[in-house]
């Protein structure tokens, strides 16, 4: 079949990179992609990830391995998932076991579009450079062109006998068979199509149009659909159009009247499988519903990108924060248990107190808020910093609470009367790491000023014990090892330092980081340290400052990782714009 197309292998390639044991994947990011699998599985792409659901909306497993954000999904009659992406690569997934069933790689621009042939047997791709590609499943692949400018929907004719595609230079029929062309179907933007069982083709453009052509390329009529662009278009199994648009209505067509509305936020994506329709937002959230029009359930993935990480003293829970002012409470299996709400903007700092029974968020708003652990109750909020709070600590004691704000201020505070005990200026930057000496004597502080200090609390009061000028560029991770003896530091200047925690001597640096370094922890032992930044990558070290481990492959720049003390190792990821996740390692 198709033997005009002279295949060439342009790239099969199987992901063996690292995977983590799990990977706690939440976003807010628009669901740019879905798509409804064998036994009902629900798969959601937003930002650069692929969460599957079951049927009752609990989460099964999150894929990850694109490198930006997927915008197709896909899937063949045998099971298998294909995903296509802006970092211009197709990845094919078995969604049983999560496992990447190869890489192809061929396009030069965001991938926008693609679709099994209805055999499952061949895929054909269309991206931002108006480039359409027809694969093989082992990555044999033929270039077509459409165009200069964006394809944003393809697809096979029932019996796979045509291709169809469209985009910014219009619509297109293109026979495999002999590599004839049908005329072009009009000079239209399309921005999304959809092929029936019956062999009528749709396509939407962006002016909230809907036109129907034959299986020949003939036009069969036109007729306003949407306010805004189409922006999806889906036949359900008895032959009905379904069309999502940008003004937020999902409308059921009989012919050229709309049937049934539905009334939503703007709609990116749409997959049909029986009775069932599944809708992708911009808002960051996926909705299933029956093609009666009632809404089943919503997928909200718990979590936006990943600012701050934190485990319980006993390890049983991990606190995840983020720029949504969101904080979550995942149990060992990787469970979301608890959400605790009421900050107005990011989530900066997470301190539990020794005993695990209460937790410390700050934000952004200035503001430290106390949660009772086992109810998620609010129970007290302390008063605020200017411009936010950056860095937070409880007192080994667990009775005082230190907190460290981007107004260069530090608080001591006896949280549960909610009274600040002491109050003094710090550093002349903003506060990013806080860490109490096991005795309680001494509070250390770091800054984005480049300065380490040591700060000795009594009863007559504070005083500065030292202060150094650490790094090239500002601190932004602080730990201390769990015998209370060494600190370490990390820098925008790209190295972590160990020094000695009582007479503030170097005791080395590790370097290895190629951009900002942002956080790190210590291993339970204190015999190793992990280390995250701007670089993308999840750095191991020792204590004697060999770099023992590099895990790349993180889709975004990685803000926080935290250590339990059973020895699970979460690094936290996002942008402030993209979506993120946390994975979670055993090491």
């Amino acid at each position: 079949m198709w033997k005009w197309l002279g295949w060439m292998v342009v790239g099969l390639t199987c992901a063996l990179a690292q995977q983590p044991v799990q990977l706690l994947a939440g976003h807010r990011a628009p669901v740019s992609a879905v798509a409804i699998g064998p036994g009902g599985v629900l798969a959601v792409g937003a930002d650069a990830y692929v969460q599957l659901y079951r049927p009752d909306g609990r989460l099964v497993r999150t894929l990850s391995g694109h490198a930006d954000t997927v915008h197709t999904l896909d899937v063949a009659p045998d099971g298998t998932l294909l995903s296509g992406a802006a970092d211009t690569t197709l990845r094919l997934w078995n969604p049983g076991s999560g496992a990447s069933m190869g890489v192809l790689q061929g396009h030069r621009d965001q991938v926008w579009s693609a679709r099994f042939s209805p055999d499952g047997g061949h895929i054909l791709s269309g991206s931002a450079d108006g480039e359409l590609w027809l694969w093989t499943r082992q990555g044999q692949a033929q270039q077509l062109s459409l165009g200069r400018n964006w394809i944003y929907g393809v697809g096979f004719s029932p019996d796979g006998t045509l291709l169809a595609a469209g985009g910014l230079d219009g619509a297109l029929l293109l026979n495999p068979r002999d590599g004839s062309r049908l005329p072009l179907l009009g000079r239209l933007s399309v921005r999304a199509l959809a092929w029936g069982r019956d062999g009528r083709l749709a396509t939407g453009d962006r002016d909230g149009r809907i036109q129907l052509w034959d299986a020949r390329g003939s036009f069969v009529r036109q007729f306003r659909a949407h306010s805004l662009a189409v922006s999806a278009l889906v036949w359900s199994g008895n032959g009905q159009l379904i069309s999502g648009g940008q003004d937020g209505q999902i409308i059921f067509w009989q012919g050229e009247q709309p049937l049934r509305r539905l009334q939503t936020t703007s709609v990116l994506s749409l997959a049909v499988s029986g009775n069932q329709l599944l809708s992708g937002h911009d808002d960051g959230r996926a909705r299933l519903w029956n093609l009666q029009g009632a809404l089943l359930q919503t997928q909200e993935p718990p979590a936006a990108s990943v600012a701050v990480l934190t485990f319980s003293p006993d390890g049983s829970l991990l606190a995840s924060g983020g720029w949504e002012g969101e904080v979550w409470l995942w149990n060992q299996r990787g469970q979301p248990v608890r959400r605790l709400t009421g900050a107005e903007l990011e989530i900066t700092a997470l301190a539990f107190s020794p005993d695990g029974r209460h937790l410390a968020a700050g934000s952004r708003d200035g503001l430290t808020r106390i949660y009772q652990v086992a109810s998620g109750r609010l129970l007290q909020t302390l008063g605020a910093h200017g411009n936010g709070v950056g860095a937070l600590a409880f007192a080994p004691n667990g009775r005082a609470l230190a907190s460290g704000g981007r107004d260069r201020l530090l608080f001591v505070w006896d949280w549960q009367a909610g009274k600040k005990v002491l109050e003094f200026r710090a550093h002349e930057s903003h506060l990013t790491g806080l860490a109490w000496s096991r005795d309680g004597r001494t509070l250390y502080s770091s800054s984005s000023d480049e300065s380490l200090a040591w700060w000795a609390l009594g009863p007559e009061g504070v005083r500065l014990e030292r202060r150094l000028m650490a790094h090239a560029r500002g601190i932004y991770g602080l730990a201390l090892s769990p015998d209370g003896r060494t600190l370490a530091t990390a820098s925008h200047d790209q190295t972590l330092k160990l020094w000695d925690a009582r007479s503030g001597a170097l005791l080395r640096t590790l370097q290895g980081h190629t951009e900002a370094a942002q956080a790190l922890a210590f291993s339970p032992d204190g015999l190793r340290i992990a280390s995250v930044g701007w670089d993308k990558a999840l750095r191991l070290w020792s204590v004697q400052g060999q770099l023992l481990e590099t895990i790349p492959g993180f889709a975004r720049p990685l803000y926080a990782v935290a250590w339990s003390k059973d020895g699970r190792l979460a690094a936290g990821s996002g942008t402030l714009r993209k979506a993120g996740t946390v994975a979670l390692f055993r090491r």
